[in-house]
């Protein structure tokens, strides 16, 4: 909407000169912010919704049960998530039953709640423009245009818009302002102009056009349909959703169980309320950010079509002092229309949309940590990958989109273009309060245990934006297309794929580490699976080994998605050898000839092949040094061995990621530009040489002398080498391009640290890192080289691939990595565990064991005390029924919860035993009747008997059961 102010000058209005730059040039961004906005309703409404509905429906009796499961199971809502995961998959079978007996399903009442605020939403949609025309007495402009000039001035403007479907204009005969408004559906938009407005339409024809022009931008841009449908979702996930959903989590928080249980789960009782207040900020200041970037949009789109800037001149009121200036900022925030001194800058400089501002992109990342928390509850776990690639494609999409701009704009401008690392921190910073305040990863406690765990989220979105910003520079100055769009479609999807292999091995194994280091070195070594390990004693190798193994991008299958970092630096590799830069290329067709070409990236990869090749050679001679250390005189004796053959597989891997570290690392420090892009080119091509150098050695085992490992026997081997290249390549192809990123980033802060140490005393001159000119014919051979390795890059990645599970790690559950040891829970917590497993089942089956020994010795009774044969056998043909009560309920019993106080496991796992030997006993007593099988089935009944008594005084004792005595 444009305001003109009243007392403006007629007279003052002039027509701006042609904007130098034109903002439409590259996609704007704020549709795909939208977009993150209605994902992030739509998710949170399926997942709040059945869980308000199950709060207000469900039987209070039975949600104790099921909460009662959980607590029976061991979980110590108080203790670490790691702890409580080793304690779920010690009874997870008996967990499942459990909760199945006691879950309250209420999917009918959830769904049609759900599908009520669809219909809702609808209908405010549908209904919100009829609302607003109602509400302001609006009139068609036909009645106010009494002499017949203002129908032919709008359809005039309508046609300067170049609209095809002309909108309904109608007047707020009320309104005394000289402004308009546009709103309603896609495809019956309406442009409400105020009573003001139309009275000065004949004596201010210049702001009258601007306003209008202003109004009908918005509808070229296609503002109105997505604005108005944002607006009806929010406004019913609001009052449908939001509401009841806070209502149940401050009646859960304050008022519902005992004190102690409230106290108990507080924490992440608050945390889901705070999620609750989160999504409000982040909806609500997108939103307003979004709309007032449109505003700008629509200002310049006037602007370009000719209006007066006079509706702009309006006099700031100027505010002094500190927290007057604070406070019209903070004001800012919440306005969906920008101020008035920016609106009039932008007409002439669109510095504004092309700005990278750092709430925008703070929001983008929590709204993007909400959005995955949301998902995680409604999504299997088989779904995560595809989890994944939706959150890193959006939140890589807004803050890449913004990045792109930004570099645009420095190029066009000759300014030095904005580094990306800023855009990683500030989406970062967004993820990580969503963690900090969400109940994510603090679990039941008010933060998590460690933190700095999250630091690996932040670390992988300053790469890949960093990466993304770079990339962007090089592109704009190659790309031959007449539109950007493949270029930006191509450098967003390689970092967005990038950041979703993180993000998956995030939300599958990385979220645990917020609550520390779960997994022991004996588990890790165990679980490749090979005979002997994990060994007697570990060393610093096996230590390092077992740690790789977990790491990101350690899991060769395609849905794990480790492949996508091959595209790092395969193709910034691609673009310098395919594309050599121009002048001006033919996107810049669409703006104006300022006569400013752009400056060329580096014009070819000979310097950077020459830097593989080097690191090739290092990463050779590492390769040597780890054959000879592992040479021994007869490998037949050790290469059976589990830990030879791990440290064989995984020797490679550590020298080939050391020297792309290493040649990274090096290549960034001595790089004036793109330094990331560089040393990851460079790491790439070490990879590619060292892999085939570990496939030349391995196929050669035998016929080394002091190099050989495997085999004594010279003869070529490259059927036995491939199995293991290929698994090491799936390590060195995505940890390595990983672990060679992080490097590069060291390097680089190496040699900024080095250049301000020598500002403290002389400057030093800085050496000249130009390239020398080639002949073109060695630059031909250069870009054919660099093509080749990107052939061949792309052929081992793709040989690489395994369309089914894992292959390198985890042939024994995963359960079996992690530290089993768990903390003793506090007295009270050990008293409330033990209640509910008496109550959920517990006590259930310490009754059947009894009553089951009951009829066994109701039938022992009855052939004692038979007088004949017929009696004897007729009460004998009983004991097979009563031997299998027995059995049936001692397996129930094993099959139920383990006690989770250790003592108490000890009584019950003493009575299943004692049970389990009188079942045993009564068989055979029932197959071979005797003295000896009567003798030794009284035995065991009596140990029976003890223990189910020791059982039942073991939970009176503890508080479990009240005692009979109370």
């Amino acid at each position: 909407m444009v305001a003109a102010p009243a007392d403006a000058d007629p007279e003052a209005g002039e027509r701006p000169a042609s904007p130098p730059l034109d903002e439409r040039v590259l996609a704007a961004g704020t549709t795909l912010r939208f977009v993150l906005l209605l994902l992030l309703l739509a998710a949170a409404g399926a997942s709040m919704v059945p869980r308000t509905v199950w709060h207000f429906l469900a039987s209070s009796e039975k949600a104790d049960k099921e909460v009662g499961c959980w607590l029976a199971a061991g979980l110590d809502p108080s203790a670490s998530m790691n702890a409580s995961f080793v304690q779920y998959t010690q009874n997870a079978s008996a967990f499942k039953t459990c909760v199945a007996q006691y879950r309250q399903e209420f999917g009918g009442v959830s769904l049609g709640v759900g599908a009520g605020a669809i219909v809702a939403a609808l209908a405010v949609y549908w209904l919100l423009p009829v609302w607003r025309t109602r509400r302001s007495k609006v009139v068609p402009v036909d009645a106010m245009d009494v002499h017949g000039e203002l129908r032919p001035l709008l359809d005039e403007l309508v046609a300067v818009a170049g609209l095809s479907r002309p909108p309904r204009f109608v007047v707020d005969p009320a309104a005394s302002t000289a402004s308009a408004v546009t709103f309603g559906r896609w495809r019956a938009p309406t442009v409400c102009l105020d009573g003001a407005l139309v009275a000065t339409s004949g004596t201010q024809r210049d702001r009258f056009r601007a306003v209008v022009l202003h109004e009908l931008a918005h509808l070229r841009n296609g503002d109105i349909g997505i604005t108005y449908a944002t607006i009806a979702l929010w406004r019913v996930f609001f009052v449908l959703v939001l509401l009841p959903w806070a209502a149940a989590g401050l009646n859960i928080l304050f008022f519902t169980g005992t004190p102690d249980a409230r106290g108990t789960f507080a924490p992440f009782n608050t945390h889901n309320v705070v999620l609750g207040g989160l999504i409000v900020l982040a909806v609500y200041l997108t939103r307003a950010g979004i709309l007032r970037n449109r505003e700008i949009y629509a200002d310049r789109m006037a602007a370009r079509w000719g209006t007066s800037r006079e509706p702009w001149e309006v006099p700031a009121r100027q505010r002094s002092g500190v927290w007057p200036r604070l406070s019209t900022g903070f004001v800012e925030l919440w306005r969906a229309h920008p101020s008035w001194a920016l609106r009039r800058t932008s007409l002439t400089d669109p510095k504004a949309l092309f700005a990278l501002d750092g709430l925008p992109l703070f929001l983008t990342g929590l709204a993007a940590d909400i959005l995955a928390w949301h998902l995680g509850t409604l999504l299997p776990y088989g779904a995560l990958p595809a989890k994944a690639v939706l959150v890193a494609g959006v939140v890589v999409g807004i803050g890449g989109v913004a990045l792109w701009r930004a570099v645009l704009y420095a190029l066009l401008t000759r300014r030095p273009a904005p580094p990306g690392w800023p855009v990683g921190l500030w989406l970062g910073s967004g993820i990580l309060v969503g963690e900090l305040t969400g109940p994510q990863a603090a679990y039941n406690h008010w933060l998590p245990a460690h933190p700095e765990a999250l630091v690996i989220l932040v670390a992988a979105l300053v790469l890949v934006m960093t990466w993304t910003g770079q990339y962007a520079g090089w592109s704009l100055r190659s790309w031959r297309g007449r539109s950007l769009g493949p270029a930006v479609f191509v450098g967003l999807a390689a970092p967005s794929l990038a950041l979703a292999s993180v993000l998956s091995w995030w939300y599958g194994q990385g979220e645990f580490l917020t609550d520390g280091w779960p997994y022991t070195t004996a588990g890790l070594l165990g679980s490749y699976g090979l005979p002997g390990l994990p060994p007697p004693h570990i060393g610093p190798l096996l230590e390092v080994i077992a740690v790789v193994g977990v790491l990101p991008g350690t899991v060769a299958s395609t849905e794990s998605l480790w492949w996508a970092g091959v595209l790092l630096w395969m193709l910034p590799l691609l673009t310098l050898a395919t594309r050599p830069s121009v002048r001006r290329p033919k996107w810049l067709a669409v703006l104006p000839d300022n006569g400013s070409p752009l400056a060329p990236h580096p014009s070819g990869p000979s310097r950077l092949l020459a830097a593989g090749l080097a690191g090739g050679l290092v990463c050779w001679a590492g390769l040597a040094f780890a054959l000879a250390h592992m040479h021994t005189p007869d490998p037949a004796a050790v290469r059976m061995s589990g830990p030879f053959q791990l440290v064989h597989l995984m020797w490679p891997v550590l020298v080939i990621c050391g020297a792309m570290a290493l040649t990274a690392a090096v290549v960034a420090a001595v790089t004036d530009s793109a330094w990331l892009l560089a040393g990851l080119i460079v790491a790439g091509i070490t990879a590619l040489l060292g892999a085939g150098g570990t496939y030349l050695l391995m196929s050669t085992d035998g016929c080394l002398g002091p190099l050989n490992t495997m085999t004594t026997t010279c003869r070529w081997w490259p059927d036995a080498a491939w199995p293991l290249v290929r698994i090491e390549l799936a390590y060195v192809l995505a940890l390595g391009t990983l672990v060679a990123g992080l490097s590069a980033f060291a390097g680089r802060g190496a040699r900024l640290l080095w250049r301000g140490i020598g500002r403290i005393g002389r400057h030093p001159a800085t050496p000249s890192t130009a390239e020398r000119p080639l002949s073109r014919g060695r630059q031909r051979g250069a870009r054919v080289v660099a093509i080749a390795l990107v052939v061949a890059g792309a052929g081992t990645t793709v040989l690489t691939v395994q369309a089914s599970g894992p292959t390198t790690r985890l042939s024994r559950p995963p359960e079996q990595m992690l530290d089993q040891s768990t903390q003793a829970p506090s007295a009270p917590m050990a008293r409330i565990q033990g209640q509910a497993w008496a109550a959920v089942g517990g006590l259930t089956h310490i009754q059947a064991l009894s009553k089951a020994e009951r009829d066994y010795t109701a039938v022992f009774k009855a052939v004692a005390k038979t007088t004949s044969d017929a009696q004897f056998l007729r009460e004998m043909s009983k004991m097979g029924a009563a031997c299998d009560g027995l059995a049936r309920a001692t397996e129930r019993a094993g099959a139920y919860f383990t006690v989770p106080d250790p003592a108490g496991q000890r009584v019950w796992s003493q009575t299943l035993v004692h049970y389990q030997q009188l079942a045993t006993a009564c068989r055979g007593l029932a197959a071979q009747p005797s003295v000896a099988t009567a003798r030794v089935a009284t035995r065991a009944h009596q140990f029976a008997v003890d223990s189910a008594g020791a059982m039942f005084y073991w939970l009176a004792e503890t508080g479990a059961i009240r005692s009979k005595a109370s």
